[in-house]
């Protein structure tokens, strides 16, 4: 190895700091081998100087990719979990928790005895009756087949149905109808007292229906009449219109009173199966084996389904579809990661002869690898951090002032947001991990750099 003149000042000072080392041992390895050293060097490198200023810019860049790829992710996951979430309180809402039904479908006979069995099971907050049956109504005009339920005045029922009604009426009306005006086979005029039926909005809309509109009903039942069998046959008067923010559940299911269906289909005095609310409906499933075994369990020819079983596929689709999200767009974030690597490598090459020098003066190879690990680190974090605040920015400014959406499409009218720290907490979590690991090839380049090559020429 030749030295020349220029490089004697130099190599001098190797020899004076390399013979200080030896001499101080562990007063100068000591600090140079601890987490704070590795974090001062790391936390120096991170700004270079201006004749460096490129690296810089790309650290600045690597941040920006992080932070876009984490909100992103954060926006599109509370989306996901608010179409979750809005579209198991409308189901839930309109239909209920849990059903109890007879098997094979058949009515359930005694069933107020049933409801008090099932009223004092611990976490039930009300047991309701209802009727199932699916009909044909007709107008003057057109005709729609749909499923007609019977609900008891003064239910827990009827009283989330008088929810999705406008402000201005009750459902009085549906249970005591007004006496209408109705005009006969010769043209006479007379008053009529029809029961009430409540249609929902698409249904109203697609029919041409408004209150007081008398309106046909007929059910698959037949009836045995000198001209043959026929079915049955009902006059009914619309007493208003529901809105409950599912368009094919409003198109499809109307109301009307309970003493009602059970004559119109001669049910004498059964129930099609009775509606359960809890108070926790994550519960929802372990209730509906409790209150199985309450009534008698399968001998009683009586079954609980909870809400978790009638919607099974569509929960698990949204769920597979939150997952398939999560890990595409967690994708955003690897390729950030790979400007960490690019980073902290073009870092490497740039200090090369430091690194050396700190090698030469005593430093480990862990604590040379630990500055490289903290710069990716405190990139990735910042990138997080900023990441999470212009998520959750997001989410607010979705949430509160809206987007539009076909409601006939998406069952809503606007983009549902639903912030959940879990799902703030698992992003966050799995960029930073990402943008950690990201650092173990630059930090092992740099380590793995022997002194002696470095300074061979200098």
């Amino acid at each position: 190895m030749r030295f020349g003149l220029s490089e004697m000042p130099t190599l001098l000072l190797y020899i004076v700091l390399y013979s200080l080392t030896a001499g101080c041992g562990v007063a100068i390895l000591g600090p140079m081998s601890s987490w704070a050293f590795s974090r001062k060097i790391a936390l120096r490198y991170l700004w270079s100087k201006r004749a460096e200023a490129f690296i810089s810019i790309i650290t600045v860049i690597s941040i920006i990719g992080v932070a876009i790829g984490v909100m992103v992710l954060n926006i599109v996951m509370a989306v996901m979990t608010g179409f979750e979430h809005t579209l198991r309180e409308k189901i839930v809402g309109t239909d209920s928790h849990i059903v109890v039904s007879g098997a094979g479908g058949g009515a359930i006979f005694g069933w107020e005895g049933v409801s008090e069995k099932i009223q004092a099971l611990q976490g039930v907050t009300s047991v309701s009756p209802f009727t199932y049956h699916q009909v044909l109504l007709r107008t003057d005009t057109r005709a729609s087949g749909l499923l007609l339920r019977g609900i008891q005045d003064g239910s827990a029922t009827a009283e989330q149905v008088s929810r999705y009604i406008p402000p201005n009426r009750t459902l009085e009306s549906l249970f005591n109808p007004a006496p209408i005006t109705v005009s006969l086979a010769s043209g006479e005029e007379s008053e009529a007292q029809l029961p009430g039926i409540l249609v929902g909005r698409s249904l109203a809309t697609s029919l041409g229906l408004f209150a007081g509109t008398p309106v046909s009903v007929l059910s698959p039942q037949v009836t045995s009449t000198p001209f043959g069998l026929v079915p049955s046959f009902r006059r009914f008067v619309v007493v208003g219109s529901y809105s409950s923010g599912l368009g094919e559940y409003e198109s499809g299911v109307a109301y009307i009173s309970l003493a009602e269906a059970q004559k119109f289909f001669d049910m004498q005095g059964g129930v099609t199966g009775l509606e359960v609310r809890v108070r926790d409906i994550n519960k929802a499933p372990t209730i509906a084996k409790t209150i199985v075994d309450s009534v008698g369990g399968a001998e009683s020819g009586l079954s609980a389904r909870d809400w978790t079983v009638s919607n099974k596929p569509l929960w698990d689709a949204i769920q597979l579809e939150k997952r398939v999200y999560f890990i595409v767009l967690l994708l955003i974030i690897v390729m950030a990661s790979f400007s960490i690597v690019t980073t902290l490598i073009m870092i490497v090459l740039e200090k090369r002869k430091d690194i050396a020098v700190m090698k030469t003066l005593g430093a480990s190879t862990p604590s040379i690898a630990r500055i490289f690990r903290i710069q990716g680190a405190v990139i990735g974090g910042i990138g997080t951090v900023l990441g999470l605040v212009l998520g959750f920015v997001g989410c607010w400014v979705l949430k509160h002032f809206g987007f539009p959406i076909d409601e006939k499409i998406f069952q809503m009218s606007t983009l549902p947001v639903m912030i959940d720290p879990v799902n703030f907490a698992v992003v966050g979590v799995a960029a930073f991990l990402i943008c950690f690991f990201a650092t173990v090839y630059p930090a092992r380049r740099a380590a793995s750099l022997e002194p002696s090559e470095v300074l061979r020429y200098d």
